[in-house]
């Protein structure tokens, strides 16, 4: 299996699978034949931008920052979204924030020009002449859209 297979592999694992350490996903690679070291697990998550964060039952998990998943992602890590200037202000549990602005950046929303991270909590800039409300309004949009 090549890097781009693997990596891919790894996606899918973690995207249908609790997968809270390094070595759950090694071993759930090489129930699927492929065997790899924690060292080539580490390089592929940084690489996918795969992150650890906390989920609403307070257990730490990887993520997907999916852009199709952001209305997911939203929902299930996002607990306040507010807006200054020309800035959404989204808070999440601590460590949720990285995966958030991620799923944000990859889903190329009208009118984001970036996002800025912390731990619990994350910057969405907006576009010259779009203003933070607008940004916070279409998240809150996306966050309340049924699965």
């Amino acid at each position: 299996m090549n890097r781009p297979q693997r990596r891919r592999l790894v996606r899918e694992l973690v995207a249908a699978n609790a997968v809270e350490s390094q070595g759950d996903l090694v071993a759930l690679l090489a129930r699927a034949g492929v065997p790899v070291t924690q060292a080539t697990v580490s390089r592929d998550l940084e690489e996918l931008g795969i992150n650890k964060v906390r989920g609403a039952d307070g257990r730490n998990a990887y993520a997907v920052p999916e852009a199709g998943e952001l209305a997911q992602l939203l929902r299930q890590f996002v607990v306040a979204i507010d807006a200054s200037g020309n800035l959404a202000v989204v808070r999440t549990p601590p460590g949720a924030a990285a995966a958030v602005g991620s799923a944000i950046d990859g889903a190329g929303l009208p009118g984001v020009l970036a996002t800025v991270q912390g731990d619990d909590t994350l910057l969405v800039v907006a576009r010259q002449g779009v203003g933070g409300r607008a940004v916070a309004d279409r998240l809150r949009q996306l966050k309340e859209r049924t699965a």
